[in-house]
């Protein structure tokens, strides 16, 4: 195959076909796959901790110990497909996934599920930072807005899905399987993602430089101390890792000046920042959104997990359609706007509807909550990678899908430790009557919606 070094132009344009188009379809399985396993396992955590005798600890760790990974690995990954070669890291990252899944789905112990996890998680960051870089070289024009509005999709259903799947999985408990399902799952969506990618993928690299391994330790260091306290909700000791991530932030930012093969070279960071501001706002929004509408679902109005995962369906066919839909940039700040309006709908519903009859009202505002959302993610994507040149196209992959996880642990904790101030305890707490969830809701929904609000107006600065 031939290696593509530079922006395709109006002939590598009109020579898009079928083959690019069946190559995408592998890279966006391996994208469900990894997005839809943060979720997933969410939802079938409380199984894990009854079958392997874990303490509460162990069992965030189980989540923690991927979602900490993830992060702290994303940039270098995607780095190293600009060295190495796009598709030569993402078939080994997802063969890597597809090995550590069946490692978890087979642990034992909790200590050796929350190994396995970290491993899995390494492995997605190799694997989904070559996404955008595959698709930035194989795609180009009208092309690569659709090909980025089927990548925005792809991320709705799959943080949509999680819970629908997990659920699933857990009440049907296919061959008494249990939560090892959640796991199992994920091998044979590998096994095809890498066999059709091989096929069909184009190789593609950046420029051929060393890799920064110095700026790599400093800045998986930094994340890992900024994330850890926030994944653990912040317990009292987590002051310590995080100064001490705000240290190596610092001596990462002072090492990468000047150096010309820089892990993160700081002229790539000043053309994506206002992009990355509202990446910021906007997924810090959702997460926070996602969390206290469960709370809300489940602890407020008493429905199942698979029940309450149902109700998020319209959100995600709302957001699929909108993103395959809304390719252009100018439509963000649209989409911004009727987030807002939903989340208005969410905040009414919550104080003035009675128990029994919110889930009807709540259906359609969360279908045009969906709406909005996908009218911005896609289009997002596409603003900031425009900005980036394709030889830091992996680069540019990992620093934004790095934002949005540190945007999605901000929401969660911030929002989440707001629902609790306000509901006066942790969601479940015995003896905390619909009235204080749907007054918690009202409030924190408020502040989603002010998250809302924010991104639209930082969108008008994305994309002039």
């Amino acid at each position: 195959m031939v290696a593509l070094m530079t922006r395709p132009g109006p002939r590598a344009e009109a020579a898009v076909g079928t083959r690019q188009w069946i190559a995408l379809a592998s890279v966006l399985l391996a994208t469900f796959m990894g997005l839809l396993d943060g979720s997933i396992v969410t939802v079938a955590v409380p199984s894990i901790q009854d079958d392997l005798n874990a303490s509460f600890g162990e069992a965030q760790l189980v989540i923690a110990g991927y979602t900490l990974a993830y992060a702290v690995g994303l940039v270098t990954g995607g780095r190293l497909g600009d060295l190495y070669g796009r598709r030569r890291l993402f078939t080994a990252g997802v063969a890597a996934f597809v090995a550590a899944s069946a490692t978890c789905a087979l642990a034992p112990t909790a200590p050796v599920l929350i190994g396995t996890r970290v491993l899995q998680g390494l492995a997605a960051a190799v694997m989904l930072p070559q996404v955008l870089s595959i698709i930035q070289a194989s795609f180009a024009g009208p092309a690569r807005k659709t090909a980025l509005g089927m990548y925005g999709a792809t991320v709705g259903l799959a943080a949509i899905s999680g819970q629908i799947v997990g659920g699933g999985l857990l009440t049907w408990n296919l061959l008494d399987l249990g939560w090892r399902a959640a796991f199992l799952v994920n091998v044979p969506a590998g096994v095809l993602a890498v066999a059709v990618a091989r096929r069909t993928v184009a190789e593609s690299h950046g420029p051929r430089t060393r890799l920064d391994l110095a700026g790599a330790v400093l800045l998986a260091a930094a994340l890992a101390g900024l994330l850890l306290p926030a994944a653990l909700g912040w317990p009292a000791w987590g002051w310590a890792p995080a100064v001490a991530g705000a240290a190596a932030l610092a001596a990462f930012w002072f090492a990468e000046r000047g150096r010309a093969y820089a892990l993160v070279p700081l002229r790539l960071l000043g053309r994506v920042v206002p992009g990355l501001l509202t990446v910021l706002a906007f997924y810090a929004g959702n997460a926070g959104f996602f969390l206290l509408l469960a709370y809300h679902l489940q602890a407020g109005l008493g429905l199942s997990p698979l029940a309450g995962a149902l109700v998020f369906a319209p959100l995600g066919i709302g957001f699929a359609a909108a993103s395959v839909a809304g390719r252009r940039s100018g439509r963000i700040v649209t989409g911004a706007a009727l987030m807002t309006l939903s989340l208005l709908g969410v905040v009414v519903v919550a104080l003035m509807v009675p128990r029994s009859g919110q889930v009807a009202w709540l259906v359609p505002a969360l279908a045009l909550s969906g709406i909005g959302e996908g009218l911005v993610a896609a289009p997002l994507i596409g603003a900031v990678l425009a900005q980036v040149a394709p030889s830091d196209a992996g680069a540019a992959g990992g620093i934004l899908l790095t934002a949005t996880q540190v945007a999605n642990a901000c929401g969660v904790t911030l929002i989440g430790g707001l629902f609790a101030a306000v509901l006066g305890g942790a969601p479940g707490t015995a003896g905390v009557g619909f009235p204080h969830y749907a007054h918690a809701t009202a409030v924190t929904g408020t502040a989603v919606l002010a998250l809302a609000v924010l991104t639209g107006i930082l969108a008008r600065t994305t994309t002039r």
